[in-house]
């Protein structure tokens, strides 16, 4: 069987074309209001598009009418087409593979403690269910219409917005045309949102760019090469050490395990995979010489980048931390995980500030693991992380044995270039993530990378077969004449559902998403009135975005307190109390509940009033402690409620608690110390102090001060509320008037 004899384009390949190099365009979508935060914009235009063009495959199926055409004298039709892919051939494991992750992660979302969330997401990463579940379908749908002749028009294209990806970082970096692209002086992050996720998906990009380069014959094999390069330097710019490694594991292998034996080039590679370890370990050992260099010092992105190679920022790297909290989570919920998205209320359980570099002053609120065995597994347990594994090592192993394939077998022998960089590419994919996690951008290209190899390895064992009649055509012949009277009515159900899914998950959702957008607009421009307008009004509006808008409109009050002169405390706990129970497992919620009741209790005067806050501030705080129990920063709020209620003994006890967790935060020394002071224990109140003020506490700032005034006050001891005094009037004169009759008085 010849290639002129496999199926040929149906009438609407241009439909599903156009569509494809939508999606593909999608990285360079980065235009706030409306398409921000960037994957939010992106992934709201891929899911309208994809279901487009999923209604029109649905359709081409449903009108099929069960044709039983040959490939020999029916090529043009389209059960033929999809059909003799549905047959699969050599490609069933990695495609039910495919679609086993699906089933795995629905799974996982039906059983997520939030479900909810676990089906959209936040808009800060555009992640969930429904997100991953339309990649796996992108990835299905191409596998199934894109044909021989469309794949390099595609892969073409995808490169072509890489090109404009990587130019709009070079311009970020050297701060070129910056009335229109905002300067970066170190780590560019071009349309993409962040500099690690472009390196990531240009990383995906150049080694497709490099094979097609080496099996071109034309003049066009050095525009490739020169992509090749372009992305190299990119991803170079943009100091990602995970995309780094990727990298350099990529080049080895691609170099190293060439098809063809090219001995001296093997030999090249391996002396400068030497002279590399030795760089950097001169790097490491001589850093003081080198970035105290002159020419160091007059290039901070240079300097930048070269520290990204020192050790010492390994050494010193949350990550290690943050995997060992992760392995503790994925012991208590192995087989299923927490839920797509809910990687925060595992790590959150079990947090441990003892641990190095996970702290309050490092960061200590994390939604992903930044290692994708870890994020996989925690979302949707140990079976989906084998899923994954395996769809990766079948279509690698079945890529080996492609390029391994006899001459007289292959139709084309590039495929076997084109099959190695493929290799290549998931090899330094899967390291890049090993040490970072997906966005929209990597996301689309990997899965793109995945229906490729499906493709590749679908036209190899399609040469070989001899069957003339497809084994879709036979069964969708009988689907027909079950469902031939009712096609109409199906299409038109499946059409209505269409135009409810793009407007209810997505039109709204972005027209909200803006309105938010435009309120922050509103109060960076200090226009706080107009911005709490618009949150009012889009507040109702509900979608699934509703606890994000709460959040955002906190955020909005947050900013606009100071400004307008008013006191929005009752307002931000109506709005957080209506939040806690659409998304209950976030634990920053009850925690700023917590903390804003203890505003109210401050400013109440009636006892029973402050008894039924008191009441109200111990349940949020108890909820987020159930929550996250070794959090200090629940101890730290938590602390002053039983100072502000007099419960100072429960304070100093909540004091030591903070303390044990992790002695190295300041703030719970402080809280120590305010707690000594009530209770009359001035010697361990100073000492303490000092502590804190050693572990970075701002021990004398103007909210420090008037904390300590308020507790020399409420125990007397004036001379020492006298001194405070003074150190207020020095830091801001203005409080000279309010204290000069109480400083009298004292004296």
């Amino acid at each position: 069987m010849t290639k002129n004899q496999r199926p040929k384009s149906n009438n609407l390949q241009w439909v599903y074309l156009l569509g494809f190099f939508v999606i593909l365009a999608l990285p360079l979508l980065n235009l706030p209001p409306w398409f921000s935060p960037p994957d939010w914009g992106k992934t709201i235009v891929f899911r309208i598009v994809l279901s487009i063009l999923i209604f029109v495959f649905l359709y081409q199926i449903l009108n099929s009418r069960g044709q039983t055409s040959t490939r020999t004298n029916e090529r043009s039709k389209n059960a033929d087409l999809y059909g003799s892919k549905a047959d699969l051939y050599g490609c069933k494991l990695p495609f039910y593979l495919l679609v086993a992750l699906l089933g795995i992660y629905l799974l996982a979302t039906v059983f997520s403690l939030d479900r909810n969330f676990s089906l959209w997401g936040s808009p800060y990463r555009g992640g969930g269910f429904v997100n991953f579940a339309f990649y796996i379908i992108f990835a299905l749908l191409a596998f199934l219409i894109l044909e021989e002749s469309d794949w390099q028009k595609i892969w073409d294209f995808a490169i072509l917005i890489g090109i404009f990806v990587s130019i709009i970082a070079i311009l970020q970096q050297f701060g070129l045309i910056s009335k229109i692209f905002i300067p970066f002086e170190t780590r560019p992050p071009s349309t993409i949102g962040n500099p690690i996720f472009l390196a990531i998906y240009l990383l995906l990009l150049s080694f497709l760019a490099l094979s097609f380069g080496i099996k071109e014959s034309s003049k066009k094999r050095f525009f490739y090469f020169f992509y090749f390069l372009l992305f190299v330097f990119v991803i170079l710019i943009t100091g990602s050490r995970a995309a780094y490694i990727g990298l350099a594991i990529g080049i080895l292998y691609f170099l190293l395990f060439y098809p063809k034996q090219l001995i001296w080039l093997k030999v090249f590679i391996l002396i400068l995979l030497i002279l590399g370890i030795f760089g950097v370990y001169y790097l490491n050992t001589h850093t003081t010489e080198i970035f105290s260099s002159t020419y160091i010092l007059n290039r901070p992105t240079l300097a930048a980048l070269l520290e990204r190679f020192t050790i010492h920022l390994l050494v010193i790297d949350p990550r290690f931390s943050g995997w060992q909290v992760a392995l503790k989570a994925l012991k208590d919920r192995p087989i299923l995980g927490w839920g797509p998205e809910n990687f925060s209320i595992a790590f959150d359980k079990y947090y441990d500030p003892s641990l190095p570099y996970i702290t309050k002053e490092w960061g200590s609120w994390w939604d992903r693991a930044h290692n994708f065995i870890f994020d996989i597994s925690l979302q949707a347990g140990i079976f989906a992380l084998m899923i994954y594994l395996l769809l990766f090592g079948v279509l690698f192993w079945q890529l080996q044995k492609l390029k391994h394939t006899d001459e007289h077998r292959l139709e084309n022998r590039s495929t076997q270039i084109v099959a190695h960089g493929i290799q290549a590419t998931f090899l330094a994919y899967l390291v890049a993530n090993f040490f970072s996690f997906d966005s929209f951008s990597s996301y689309l290209i990997s899965f793109l990378l995945i229906a490729y190899s499906l493709h590749l390895l679908f036209e190899q064992e399609f040469s070989k077969s001899q069957d003339n009649r497809s084994g879709f055509t036979r069964i969708s012949r009988r689907i027909y004449a079950d469902i031939s009277k009712w096609r109409g009515v199906i299409i038109f159900l499946l059409f209505v559902g269409l135009v409810w899914f793009i407007w209810v998950f997505n039109i709204k959702p972005l027209e909200i998403n803006s309105q938010i957008n435009l309120a922050r607009h509103l109060v960076n421009n200090e226009k706080c009135a107009e911005a709490i307008s618009t949150m009012e009004e889009i507040l109702p509006k509900k979608s699934f975005l509703d606890s994000y808008l709460r959040l955002k409109y906190i955020e909005t009050l947050d900013r606009c307190e100071k400004e307008l002169k008013i006191d929005l405390t009752k307002k931000k706990i109506e709005i957080l109390k209506k939040q806690i129970k659409i998304q209950p497992y976030y634990t920053r919620s009850w925690i700023s509940l917590g903390s804003l009741t203890n505003v109210l209790i401050e400013s109440e005067t009636n006892p029973q009033n402050i008894e039924n806050l008191k009441k109200e501030a111990n349940y949020y705080f108890e909820k987020a402690n159930l929550l996250s129990p070794k959090r200090q920063e629940v101890f730290i709020e938590w602390i002053i409620t039983d100072l502000l209620t007099g419960e100072y003994q429960k304070a100093k006890e909540k004091a030591q608690k903070c303390i044990d967790l992790n002695s190295k935060l300041g703030d719970c020394w402080w809280q120590m110390a305010l707690t000594n002071i009530y209770l009359g224990e001035n010697e361990k109140a100073k000492k303490n102090i000092e502590i804190a003020g050693e572990k970075g506490y701002p021990t004398n700032s103007e909210i420090s001060l008037l904390e300590l005034s308020r507790a020399y006050f409420k125990s007397e001891n004036y001379s020492e509320l006298t001194k405070i005094y003074h150190e207020l009037i020095k830091i801001n004169p203005a409080y000279e008037e309010k204290l000069k009759p109480l400083l009298k008085e004292l004296y």
